[in-house]
Order: structure tokens, then sequence, then C-alpha cells
């Protein structure tokens, strides 16, 4: 059912989900009542940030940038949200005036982690943030026209070492990185590097095939590499593992439209869907963005038009794009469900904060901002209900978790494991 459908649907019942913060203005269904994928609340935004998001368990309410894409944010950090770092903007000496935010961004790690002997000695340079989970961070770093990566705990402030250096310096567009989990790995896309393909490898898009490298963060040893049959490709760990599983697309020769599940051991195919759009032959450069739910049971793709309307922004022709949200089952990767409305936003030059959507706490609901075709200004937040894995351990964590806040949680009288299971932290062996 498409937002637009959704919304039509929900004229009629009580709040969507109690709260003694906010008294929601729009009348839905009762969650616990509700079925998968009921439209369970919808507002503007300016109300999503007043207390609506808070109300919902959503501990995002920027669902909006107006960042730049590689020039103040990245496809793995927005500047807006802050999630890494809280560089002041009332400061002088991170003033946004001369220079972007990425860059001011940059210089922060360089002058405040990066140890002096490798920044003014060795020359690293900060060029972005490849990835980062809870405090741990991997920053791309460049060096004598080098690509490397170096390990960043900002939790005790220290850096950690390098790891990965390459032959040649990357396009930060040209690099993709995701943390596992446990946090004892990380793996890396990059372009494939050969003596003939050094200059196409180089390239911002790359036109050759690309390359996974899987490295072990205590060791900052290389563990295993495939070569992949397509240049481009999105991928993420799935939450209930250590870091043995992923979910990446196009992973299969012959099929540029497909999401496969992936055991890292020996990069065996545990499941794939060789159809993942219904309504495009291939998937680039379509998707945009490819996540697991916190439970890891679903998987999330965000499947954009590619148009761009920047210059029409102020005219009549101010036009949005299409988005699609595709639903597959985390294990079978069997689609289950697609969510379509319209953004007015551009997938080429906006921060993708604008479009990807955001799980609440409890990780049984799901936003997505979306627009009305005749009005670029006032945006919507519609809330959907997942669904969720029917046993009694996982249905007691979301009772729980929409009702305790989690700085509560440690307060319960629970063991340490269950605990931990309530942050959705697997019981890691």
């Amino acid at each position: 059912m498409g937002a637009e459908a959704s919304k039509n649907s929900a004229s009629s019942g009580t709040a969507s989900y109690a709260s003694t913060i906010v008294d929601f203005p729009n009348l839905c269904r009762k969650e616990s009542v509700a079925t998968a994928w009921t439209l369970l609340h919808q507002c503007t935004l300016d109300k999503w940030k007043e207390g609506h998001a808070d109300a919902g368990g959503f501990p995002e309410s920027l669902l909006t940038c107006e960042g730049v894409i590689h020039k103040d944010c990245s496809f793995s950090f927005c500047m807006s949200r802050q999630g890494i770092i809280n560089i002041n903007k009332g400061s002088s000496i991170f003033s946004f005036r001369k220079r972007s935010k990425f860059a001011k961004m940059a210089e922060h790690f360089e002058y405040n982690h990066i140890p002096a002997q490798m920044s003014s000695i060795n020359h690293f340079r900060v060029k972005s943030v490849l990835c980062f989970h809870d405090s741990l961070v991997v920053l791309h770093l460049s060096r004598n026209t080098n690509s490397q990566f170096g390990l960043l705990d900002l939790r005790v402030n220290k850096f950690l070492g390098v790891f990965g250096k390459q032959h040649l310096e990357f396009a930060n567009e040209a690099l993709a990185g995701e943390l596992s989990p446990d946090k004892s790995k990380c793996i890396v896309r990059m372009p494939s590097v050969t003596q003939q393909g050094m200059a196409a490898a180089a390239a911002p898009v790359p036109s050759t095939a690309s390359v996974f490298h899987l490295y072990d963060l205590r060791t900052k040893l290389l563990v295993t590499e495939i070569d992949l049959n397509f240049p481009l490709c999105h991928f993420c760990f799935d939450p209930r593992f250590t870091w043995r599983r992923i979910a990446v697309t196009n992973f299969e020769s012959g099929h540029n439209n497909s999401l496969s599940v992936v055991e890292l051991d020996a990069w065996n195919v545990l499941s794939t869907n060789p159809r993942v759009s219904d309504t495009r032959q291939t998937l680039y450069p379509f998707l945009k963005d490819l996540c697991y739910t916190r439970d890891g049971s679903l998987l999330i793709a965000t499947i954009l038009d590619v148009n761009c309307f920047c210059r029409e922004k102020k005219t009549r022709n101010y036009r949005p794009i299409n988005c699609s949200i595709y639903v597959f089952n985390g294990d079978s990767t069997e689609t289950l469900h697609c969510i379509q409305y319209r953004r007015y936003t551009c997938t080429q030059h906006n921060c993708p904060v604008n479009y990807k959507p955001v799980f609440s706490v409890c990780g049984s609901r799901m936003a997505v901002v979306m627009d009305t075709t005749d009005d670029a200004v006032q945006h919507y937040v519609q809330v959907y209900k997942l669904p969720t894995t029917v046993n009694l351990q996982n249905m007691c964590r979301v009772a729980i978790l929409q009702n305790y806040p989690l700085s509560r949680l440690t307060d319960l009288p629970l063991p340490t494991r269950l605990i931990n299971y309530l942050h959705f932290k697997p019981d890691f062996d």
C-alpha cells in the first residue's frame, strides 16, 4: 500500500499510540489491534520535531537536511544530525562561512584525534568518515596520494591505528564501508585495482568491477577479499550475528537486480532474490540505501528516481520524485511489501537523510517523510507498523521499550544478557 493510499484509508479510529507528551491530532487505529503496514500516524514535520517523534519512540526528529552530498554530508555521516561529533556552529574556530561543513569536520579529526606525528610529519589527511558504529569511527585517510583507513574510538578519545593501505588515492564517492555489530571487523567496498584499470578505479564512480575487503580491526590485517561482478553494490551487516553475515545487492554473476544474504566465512550465498525492483530492469543508479531493521528480521531498500530538479526549485517546474521502500525477509530475501510516496529532494545532490527511513527504539515502527504533489514547503511524516517476530521474548522486548526509556533499562531487575537483548545486542561468543 502506498503512502497516499494509506493516508486515505486511515480516516477513523483512535489515536495511534498513547502519550502523556503529545495529543496526536490525527485519528488512526490503535497499534495493539493494527495489522502490519498499517499507517499508525501522520503529522507535519514541524509537529514531528515539536514532540511527536519522542512520543512515538523515535530517537531521530531530524528528517531533512540542506547539506550537499560529499561536500557537507556523506552517505555515512550527516552534519546536521551530528551523529559522531558535536561541532559548535557558533564557534569562531569552526565557522562554516569560508569552507564547507565537511571540510571543518575533517579538520576537527586531524587537529583533535589524529596524532600530531601522523598529521604533521607523515602528512596524513582526513578525507571523509567511511563508517561508524556507536563511538567507533573509521576514517578515510590520504597520504602521498595513497588511501588508507584510520580507526578512532571517540568514547576514550583514542586513535587506534591505520589499516588497509592502498596503492592509489580513491575518491570518497568510490568507497563504502560497514562496521560489524560486534565491532571486530570492517568490510570495505572499493574499485578493483589493476595495472590497466588504476585510472578508472580512482574515478568518483568506478567503471571497473569492485572488490570487497574484510579487515580484522584488532590485528589491522586483511582477513579475506572477493571480486564483485558489478562496480556498485549496497551491503549491510545482519545485527543478529557478530560479523559472519551480510546482505548485499548484485552479488551473484548475471543478476543486476538482486539481493543476497551471504556468509562471510566462505562467501557462501544463503538466499537470493533475483528481482528486487519490479518496475526497473537494473538496481543502479536507483537504489540509494539498504539496511536491516533493529531486530534483523527485515531488510529495507530505498529506491528513488534520479531526476534532478535543483535548478527549478523556485519555479513552477519544480517537481517531486517518486520514492519506493521495498521490504524483504531478512533471511529468505522474499519481497514482503512496498511503500510508495513522493518527495521534494534530489538524490544526486541532497543529503541522504532526506529520504532514508528511521525506526523507533522498540523496532516495531518505521517513519518516512513525504510531500504532496502541490506543496514543496510543507513536509509530512508517516509512521507505519512493522511486522514483528512472533515469539514471547521479542513481544516482551517491544512492550518494555515502548514503556521504558533506554536510560532506565539498566535499572530493571534483569540479568546482563537480557539487558543486552533489550538493546538489540546479540549474545556474541
